[in-house]
Formats: structure tokens, C-alpha cells, sequence
């Protein structure tokens, strides 16, 4: 927990000293455009399940009635830079949760209690290949970084089984797509994204975003939409080492921009 904290604070450190440094190189240059949506909510529910070893943890949760009361811990930024058809984009995103959960253990039933933690980092770049007056079309890619870790602690079972299992992984893919921002209004503005993720076939997602941006004033804006995140992993490791992740993740955006 304090490892993933620390990584927590210096991932924020960066976001901030990113920030600090493109003011500054804004005010000498006046070219890059930047914005940065500090603390947004994805309020997603998660449906699919997990594999440690040879136990199955269902993660069947939905946002209102368990991930907010089960939620230990969230924490998301996104980041953009912007100069003529090049966009840069980072993201971070992070959640624990401690759910209990019916899971399995071969062909046998078993409660289990865990912890689980879930982070995201993504990075890459856009490029306008189309845009008039209304509309703008990017093409994009990047790649995406995730780890999970989990702590089972199982109930009374009749069968010999270890009262406590901890496993997880980390992986990377890359991913492409594209993205459309629509002009409604001198306010309203209409953002939809979607991309594939692919390494192998083991190792694969899928993810498409829409949103309405509302801009307030030169310097922010508010932004609501929907998330959906499908991720597909297995590292077809045997024993405990093994860990597979299969599930959708999704739910309303909510969020505030900032730019300058």
C-alpha cells in the first residue's frame, strides 16, 4: 500500500511539474495549447472476473450500490498539449476497492474478502487529418500500461484451501483509433473516441468515450459523458504466479478542464 501510494504522489509531482513547465513555455511561445482535468470522476461498474492461481474472483460490481461503498481509493488525471494538428495526451488512473465476493475454487463454491487495486497510465499522440469549421478528425495511438493486484481472504470451506491468496500482474499494449470533436456551439462541444488495444492474442482491449464539454470561461470547462473500457489479459503463467483479468468497466464521466 505505501509503494503504490508513493507512486500515487510522484505521478502527481509529474502532472504538476508538466503543468508548470508548458505555462511557462506557453507564455515564451504562445503556440502550445494545454489543458488538464485534475481529480475527473469515472464512476465506473465493473463486470467480469478475475483469476489467481486456480480460484475465480467474480468482480460483478456496480457503481452505486458496491464500488461506493467499497471504495477505498480514487485517483485520475488527464493531460493534453496541443500545438497546430499534434496533440500529446497522458493519462493516470487508479482505484482500490474491497468488495466481498462468492468466488470459486475448482468445481467448489467459497466467500471471499479481497482487496483490489486497479491502475491505468496511458500515453500517446493525435494527429488532425481532417477539420473544417465544425468538425475535427484524429487519427490516434499510444500505448497503455495497467496493474492489478489482488488479496483474497477466504471464508469456512470444507475444503484444505490456504486462508489468504495474493497475486496480480502488470502489462502493456499498444493501441489505435480515432477521435472526433464536433463544435455545436461557441460553448457546447460534442467528443467521441474510440481505439483498440492488441499485443496478443491474450492481451487485448477495446475503449470508446462520449462526452459533452461545456466551456464556461477561456480557462475551463465542465465535461460529462460515458465510459466503457472492455480489457481481455491471461499471462498463461501456472500455480499461484498464474493471474488472468476478464471484464468491462464502465460508467459516467465527470470531470473539469483547465487550460492555458
Amino acid at each position: 500500500m505505501r509503494t503504490q501510494i508513493a507512486r500515487n504522489c510522484t505521478f502527481t509531482l509529474l502532472i504538476i511539474l508538466m503543468a508548470v513547465s508548458g505555462m511557462a513555455q506557453a507564455k515564451d511561445s504562445g503556440q502550445w495549447q494545454y489543458s488538464l482535468s485534475p481529480l475527473y470522476l469515472w464512476a465506473k461498474s465493473i463486470s467480469g472476473s478475475s483469476v489467481v492461481g486456480q480460484t475465480s474472483a467474480p468482480l460483478d460490481l456496480a457503481f452505486k450500490d458496491d464500488i461506493l461503498e467499497n471504495l477505498d481509493a480514487a485517483l485520475a488525471f488527464h493531460f493534453e498539449a496541443r500545438k497546430g494538428d499534434i496533440t500529446l495526451f497522458a493519462e493516470y488512473n487508479f482505484a482500490r476497492l474491497d468488495p466481498s465476493a462468492k468466488g470459486q475454487i475448482g468445481p467448489a463454491p467459497v466467500k471471499l474478502s479481497l482487496d483490489f487495486e486497479d491502475t491505468m497510465i496511458e500515453a500517446g499522440a493525435r494527429y488532425s487529418f481532417y477539420a473544417n469549421e465544425k468538425t475535427d478528425w484524429q487519427v490516434l495511438g499510444g500505448v497503455r500500461w495497467m496493474e492489478q493486484d489482488i488479496d483474497l481472504r477466504f471464508g469456512r470451506t470444507a475444503l484444505p484451501t490456504p486462508r489468504r491468496l495474493t497475486g496480480g500482474d502488470d502489462w502493456w499494449h499498444g493501441f489505435a483509433g480515432l477521435r472526433v470533436t464536433h463544435t455545436i456551439s461557441d460553448q457546447w462541444t460534442f467528443i467521441a473516441r474510440g481505439d483498440v488495444g492488441y499485443r496478443d492474442g491474450d492481451n487485448q482491449a477495446a475503449q470508446a468515450i462520449a462526452m459533452f464539454d461545456y466551456r464556461f470561461r477561456d480557462w475551463g470547462s465542465f465535461f460529462a459523458g460515458y465510459r466503457y473500457l472492455e480489457t481481455d489479459y491471461s499471462n498463461d503463467k501456472s500455480g499461484r504466479q498464474g493471474y488472468a483479468f476478464d471484464a468491462e468497466q464502465q460508467g459516467p464521466l465527470l470531470g473539469l478542464n483547465f487550460y492555458w
